[in-house]
C-alpha cells in the first residue's frame, strides 16, 4: 500500500501539457506496396474508406474505419476479372472511391484488362460486391474522375479513349446508384494531359465544374475550365484559365459547399528541372466570373510543389475546402503539407501543416496524399491518407489524432518495469538477459515507472539503477514530449531468495508431460521430471529442483507395465534396481539446486509401445519410511 501511494503521489508531482495538432501516423495496412488508391467518407456517421490494389496482386481492397481514423478493418476484396472473362490486372494505375447514400454503398471504379471502365458496387449491407460496365472503351486508364451530386445522387463520370493523348472525351452520369449511364459529353479531344478533375457545386443552381489540361489554345498545355448545369444540357460557362509559355497540368476543382459556391482550380506549371509550382484561380460566384489574379500556393527555387488532392466538406452548408500538396525537397525530404482556404477568405491558404513522419510517395498523382474527412471527429477539418515513400503502406493522420511519442525500455537482469498509466510491463525472469519493451504515449502525457526486482532460485535480484532518460534508483518521472529511451539494471546478491520448505504431510502432485525441468517456489507448481522431444523421437529424461530448507533424499523411479509390472528404481549410478529388491535413493543428503541429465539423448523407436510412468519423491534425509513427502507424478507415451 505504501507504494501505492508513493507512487500516485510522484505522478501528481508530474505537470501535464496538452498538445494539439497532428499526431503520430496511423496504419491502415503495412504489408507491401501499393500500385493506387482513393478515399471517400459517409458523411452522416463519419465512417472512412480506403480502396487500393497491392503491387503484384490482382485483388483491390476495401478497408474501414468507424472511430475517426483510429483503427482500420479489411471490409471486402474483389478480383479484377470482371466482367467474367477478362483477365485479372495486377498493374492498375488508377482507382476511384465514391461513397453512395442511397442505397448506402462504394462503388469502386478501375479500367480492367480489356480497356473497360468497370465500377465495382460494394453494398454495406451484405458485403457481396457486384459490377456494372460504365463504358467498353478502349479507356485510357489514367483520365477518368468522378464526382457525385449531393443533391440528388446523380453520379457523374469522364475519361478519354483512344491513343496515350487521347482521341475523344467523354461525360456520362447515372441516377439509379450506376446501375445504367447516359452520355453528357462526346467531342473530339484535341491532345494534351490525360488527367481530368470533376467536382460537383451546390447553388440556386446545382453545377457540374469540369477542368483539364489540353492544347485547345496552345502549346505546351493550359488549364481549361467547364460547367454544366447538374441537370442536363451542354456547358453554360467555358474558360481558360492560364495563359503563359510554361506547361500547366494536373487541375484539380473542388468548390465549397455553400450557393452559388466559390471554385478553386489548382494546378501545376512546370518550369524545368526541380522547378515545379503549385498555383490557382479562384471563381467566387460557381465559375461565372474569375479572380483575375493567378494565385501562387507555393513556388520555392530548387523544390518541386504540385497538387496532391483538395475536396470540399459534405455537410452543407460549408465555406472550405482543404487541400493537400507535395513539397520534394531534395535536401529535406518529400512531405505531404495539409492546408486550407474558404470562401471569405479565398486566396489564402492557411494552417499549413506538415502531415506525414516519414517521406510520402508524392508521384505517380494516384498513390499521391488524399484528402478524407470524418464528420462526428474531436477537431474540423480533414486528414489524409498517404504512402510512404516507395509506395510503402497507407497511413492516415487527422488533426484530432494525437501525437504520440515512443517510450523505448531496456531491462538488464531479473526484474520488471511497470507504467503509470498502464503501457509498459517489461520483464526479465533470468539475471544474465535482456529485454526490451516499447509503447507509445500522448504527447505530454506524464509517465512514471516503477522497477521491482525478480528473484531467482538462487540468487536475489536488486534494482541498481536507472539510466538513459532516468537516473537514480527512485520512481522514474516522464513527460513524454519527445521520444524516450530508459534502462532499468538488476544485479544479483548471490544468496537464494527462497527454498522449498520440507516436506510435512504426504504431498502428490501430477502433471503433464514437459521437455524441460519447471521449478518454482510454490511445489505444486515445480515439474520437475521432464522427459525431451518424445513427439520429436528422442527421450531426454531431465530432472530439476529447487533448493530445500534442509537436507533431502531424492528418489527416482519408472513405472513400465509393457516392460515389467514392478518399478524400477533410478540408482545414484544412473543402474536401474526393481523396486522389489529394495528401495534406493538417487541422490542422499542432497541440500542446493538439483539439474541433471539422466541418460542424455535416446531414440525412442526401440522402446516398447505404451504409456511409460515417471515418480519422483523427496523425503527428508535419512526417513527411509516418511509420511512426510513429496510425490511428482507424470509420463510419456511411445506410440
Amino acid at each position: 500500500m505504501k507504494k501505492t501511494i508513493v507512487l500516485v503521489m510522484a505522478m501528481l508531482c508530474v505537470s501535464s501539457q496538452s498538445a494539439f495538432g497532428w499526431g503520430t501516423d496511423i496504419p491502415i495496412w503495412t504489408e507491401g506496396t501499393v500500385n493506387c488508391f482513393d478515399v471517400d467518407y459517409n458523411p452522416d456517421t463519419g465512417d472512412m474508406y480506403v480502396a487500393f490494389q497491392q503491387t503484384g496482386k490482382h485483388l483491390i481492397r476495401v478497408y474501414q474505419s468507424s472511430d475517426h481514423g483510429e483503427t482500420w478493418d479489411l471490409l471486402t476484396t474483389f478480383g479484377t476479372n470482371r466482367p467474367e472473362g477478362a483477365a485479372l490486372r495486377t498493374d492498375l494505375e488508377r482507382i476511384r472511391l465514391l461513397y453512395d447514400e442511397s442505397p448506402k454503398g462504394l462503388d469502386v471504379f478501375f479500367v480492367n484488362s480489356n480497356g473497360n471502365l468497370v465500377s465495382m458496387r460494394v453494398p454495406l449491407d451484405v458485403y457481396e460486391p457486384y459490377y456494372i460496365v460504365v463504358d467498353n472503351g478502349p479507356v485510357l486508364e489514367g483520365s477518368f474522375d468522378i464526382t457525385q451530386n449531393l443533391n440528388d445522387g446523380r453520379i457523374f463520370v469522364t475519361w478519354m479513349d483512344g491513343t496515350s493523348n487521347g482521341d475523344n472525351q467523354y461525360v456520362k452520369y447515372s441516377d439509379d446508384s450506376g446501375q445504367t449511364w447516359n452520355s453528357r459529353v462526346n467531342w473530339t479531344w484535341s491532345g494534351g494531359e490525360k488527367r481530368q478533375s470533376l467536382a460537383y457545386g451546390p447553388g440556386s443552381v446545382d453545377h457540374l465544374f469540369w477542368t483539364y489540361a489540353g492544347l485547345g489554345y496552345a502549346s505546351p498545355t493550359e488549364i481549361t475550365f467547364f460547367r454544366f448545369p447538374s441537370s442536363g444540357g451542354l456547358y453554360d460557362i467555358k474558360t481558360r484559365l492560364t495563359y503563359n509559355v510554361l506547361k500547366d497540368y494536373d487541375p484539380r476543382v473542388a468548390a465549397a459547399n455553400v450557393d452559388d459556391s466559390g471554385v478553386w482550380v489548382l494546378y501545376n506549371r512546370d518550369r524545368g528541372g526541380h522547378e515545379i509550382d503549385l498555383h490557382f484561380r479562384y471563381s467566387p460566384d460557381a465559375g461565372q466570373t474569375w479572380d483575375p489574379t493567378e494565385y501562387t500556393v507555393s513556388a520555392e527555387d530548387g523544390i518541386d510543389e504540385y497538387i496532391a488532392d483538395i475536396k470540399f466538406y459534405k455537410g452543407y452548408p460549408n465555406q472550405y475546402v482543404d487541400m493537400v500538396y507535395i513539397k520534394d525537397d531534395p535536401l529535406l525530404g518529400t512531405d505531404a503539407v495539409w492546408t486550407y482556404a474558404s470562401t471569405g477568405d479565398a486566396s489564402n491558404w492557411r494552417g499549413s501543416q506538415v502531415v506525414n513522419d516519414q517521406d510520402v510517395q508524392p508521384w505517380p498523382e494516384d498513390v499521391a496524399p488524399r484528402i478524407i474527412y470524418s464528420p462526428g471527429a474531436s477537431a474540423t477539418g480533414g486528414g489524409v491518407v498517404f504512402s510512404y515513400f516507395g509506395r510503402n503502406g497507407l497511413y492516415f493522420d487527422a488533426p484530432w489524432v494525437e501525437a504520440q511519442y515512443t517510450l523505448a525500455i531496456t531491462v538488464n537482469g531479473s526484474g520488471n518495469v511497470l507504467s503509470t498509466p498502464a503501457g509498459i510491463d517489461c520483464t526479465s525472469s533470468n539475471i544474465t538477459l535482456t529485454t526490451t519493451c516499447s509503447h507509445d504515449f500522448a504527447a505530454g502525457e506524464p509517465v512514471a515507472l516503477q522497477a521491482t526486482p525478480i528473484h531467482g532460485i538462487n540468487y536475489t535480484s536488486q534494482f541498481i539503477g536507472w539510466s538513459g532518460d532516468c537516473s537514480g534508483s527512485e520512481i522514474c518521472l516522464l513527460t513524454m514530449d519527445s521520444n524516450k529511451s530508459v534502462t532499468a539494471d538488476f544485479g544479483a546478491l548471490g544468496i537464494p531468495v527462497f527454498a522449498l520448505p520440507l516436506p510435512s504431510g504426504p504431498n502428490l502432485y501430477t502433471y503433464l508431460p514437459v521437455e524441460v525441468p519447471v521449478k518454482n517456489p510454490e511445489a505444486s507448481l515445480c515439474k520437475p521430471f521432464a522427459v525431451g522431444d518424445v513427439a520429436g523421437g528422442t527421450l531426454n529424461l531431465q530432472v530439476g529442483l529447487p533448493p530445500f530448507s534442509g537436507a533431502v533424499d531424492v528418489y527416482l523411479g519408472i513405472y513400465a507395465p509393457v516392460i515389467s509390472p514392478d518399478v524400477f528404481i533410478i540408482k545414484p549410478d544412473l543402474s536401474l534396481q526393481l523396486l522389489s529388491s529394495g528401495l534406493v535413493p538417487w541422490i542422499s543428503s542432497g541440500w542446493g539446486d538439483i539439474d541433471g541429465s539422466l541418460y542424455g539423448n535416446i531414440q525412442v523407436s526401440p522402446f516398447p509401445s505404451g504409456i511409460y510412468e515417471l515418480y519422483l519423491v523427496v523425503t527428508a534425509a535419512g526417513d527411509p519410511d516418511p509420511e512426510d513427502y513429496y510425490f511428482w507424478s507424470t509420463y510419456f507415451v511411445v506410440p
